[in-house]
């Protein structure tokens, strides 16, 4: 029997054991992401049911993500922030970010929600603006800092509303010559500001996926190890009757 044939099993083998733990690795390592983001999911759903705070306890928080606010001020309407690329039932559009001066004086981003792109990109949509004092309802949102644009561009010059693929607190901030806190402020969904519309205001963030689609990710690939391990034991019965059908047969 040729030495190659000898070897072919034991190679078999090997390769079916390697795929296999391969597999489960990956399993685990998605059951351990989906406890990861349940305790996450669990630890923000109760700081929002935290009575709303102020704006000096958010900055006082190390970490304020999804904490409730409610501020008291008025809106700056000639320096909004158009953050590109934000999608609604599969329509291009911005989230519009306007600055926003709190009666003791301190500044924040309030996202006041969805603006549709339209057909033209080259022409930026209406804002309407928000006139006198405002009092904001909404929760802090602090955005990845992993955020993946095609090209990390500068802030243009002397230009607004300002169009950018991402939020930069810092340059914002610096451009409009006032401290912002590192999260906007995202308005509580039913809020009408001033007399307007509430804008769209249906949040995405990184909690997309959620605990359940990690398992079942870890269940897919638990199911490719169970079914890597019972290919090779077919294929090798297979064999086995094949080798003892020849030596039948000689």
């Amino acid at each position: 029997m040729p030495h190659s044939y000898r070897r072919a099993p034991w190679v078999a083998l090997i390769a079916t054991l390697i795929v296999a733990a391969s597999c489960l690795r990956l399993a685990f390592w998605q059951l351990e992401r989906a406890e990861e983001k349940r305790l996450w999911l669990t630890e923000q759903n109760e700081r929002a049911t935290l009575p709303p705070a102020d704006l000096p306890t958010l900055l006082a928080d190390t970490d304020p993500m999804h904490r409730r606010i409610t501020i008291t001020g008025h809106f700056d309407n000639a320096h909004n922030v158009l953050l590109d690329n934000r999608t609604l039932n599969g329509v291009a559009g911005y989230h519009l970010l306007t600055p926003f001066e709190t009666r003791e004086g301190r500044w924040v981003l309030i996202n006041r929600g969805w603006l549709a792109r339209g057909n033209d990109r080259a022409t930026l949509p209406t804002i309407v603006p928000i006139e006198g004092n405002q009092t904001v309802h909404g929760t802090a949102y602090r955005p990845s800092r992993d955020v993946f644009v095609l090209k990390d561009m500068p802030l243009p010059n002397n230009q607004w509303p300002l169009r950018v693929q991402k939020v930069d607190f810092d340059a914002i901030g610096e451009r409009l010559g006032v401290e912002l806190p590192p999260f906007e402020i995202r308005v509580t969904p039913e809020l009408a500001l001033g007399n307007n519309v509430p804008l769209p205001r249906h949040w995405q963030d990184v909690t997309v996926m959620g605990p359940e689609r990690h398992k079942a990710y870890a269940l897919q690939w638990f199911a490719l190890a169970l079914a890597a391990l019972l290919i090779y034991v077919a294929a090798a019965l297979r064999n086995r009757r094949k080798a003892r059908k020849t030596r039948e047969e000689l």
